[in-house]
């Protein structure tokens, strides 16, 4: 009886420590496979249709001599459920003209990708929102940041931190995707 509460306490004390971030050095120590790094099973993915104004051309690097009247995006945000600030994000991008009669784009447009990572700050600012979420390209292009007016819905702040205003066709407002879909 002993031996066995011993094993139970010795494996509740391991699992405890895993549980905790416990150096992976410890796992084979006891001869266990070290764990591989975990990101949340299930990515937040937002998507969203807005103009192609000078702001998120600048934001993209979208050339500015290039015809081109929409931007859809789709973000997907990861993060590490430990909470170390391994934290990414992958931005898919289509943009051009619009197909008229369609949603999409003469040409299939041209699509393109960044990533790097994310962090969320508090919302200090006069616009009203819960929490500003900064993405931070591993490329050149500059920081993007959104505005969490919602669990389900971002919305894209101008290089000042003012909400983008879109136009009669198009927002930039991001809507949370459903998992179901």
């Amino acid at each position: 009886m002993k031996r066995f509460s011993l094993l139970l306490l010795t494996g509740c004390t391991a699992l405890g420590w895993a549980a905790s971030g416990w150096a992976t050095s410890g796992w084979a120590a006891l001869g266990w496979v070290t764990p591989t790094y975990i990101v949340s099973p299930e990515p937040e993915v937002f998507v969203a249709a807005t103009p192609c104004d000078a702001v998120p051309r600048h934001l993209l690097a979208i050339p500015g001599n290039l015809d081109c009247e929409m931007i859809k995006w789709r973000l997907t945000l990861r993060r590490d459920p430990r909470n170390l600030g391994r934290d990414d994000f992958k931005l898919q991008y289509t943009y051009g003209m619009t197909k008229p009669g369609t949603q999409g784009f003469m040409n299939d447009g041209l699509t393109k990708e960044i990533s790097g990572k994310w962090v969320i700050s508090k919302n200090s600012g006069q616009t009203p929102g819960k929490q500003i979420f900064t993405l931070h390209p591993t490329t050149s292009e500059g920081a993007i940041t959104l505005l969490q007016m919602t669990d389900r819905m971002l919305h894209l702040l101008d290089t000042q931190g003012h909400l983008m205003i879109g136009n009669a066709g198009f927002s930039y407002t991001f809507n949370k995707q459903n998992a179901n879909l």
